[in-house]
């Protein structure tokens, strides 16, 4: 048998392994459980499976490619900072070291005296 074919029970055939096509309110739970706590408990992890109808084997290696997922995206985060250090990115309007609009030098007061970046010292 060469290339894949999907069966109707959610699970896709590639060669002679399957892959588990879970649905969505599998991936919900699965994805909520997670959020609670990374690494889950044998008890609850029967408990998982009963209530998903998958195997308990399906729960532990769900969770472990999502605790691999989850460690991919943190190093992807931590890399994004120091490449992107050749744009700078404007202040947000929380942040401390912005100044209040109303301290701001007015763009058309420098502009009329005809001298931009200066204040008109009159």
């Amino acid at each position: 048998m060469v290339g894949w074919m999907s069966d109707s029970d959610g699970k896709t055939r590639t060669k002679d392994k399957y892959r588990v096509v879970y649905t969505d309110h599998q991936r919900l739970e699965l994805e909520k459980e997670f959020h609670y706590s990374k690494y889950i408990t044998i008890r609850r992890k029967a408990e998982l499976a009963t209530t998903l109808s998958l195997s308990e084997r399906q729960v532990k290696i769900w969770f472990q490619n999502r605790r691999a997922k989850e460690r991919k995206m943190n190093k992807k985060k931590l890399q994004q900072p120091a490449s992107s250090t050749t744009t700078p990115t404007p202040p947000t309007a929380g942040s401390s070291d912005s100044v209040p609009l109303n301290q701001v030098p007015s763009v058309d007061a420098s502009v009329k005296n005809g001298c931009p970046g200066k204040q008109n010292e009159s």
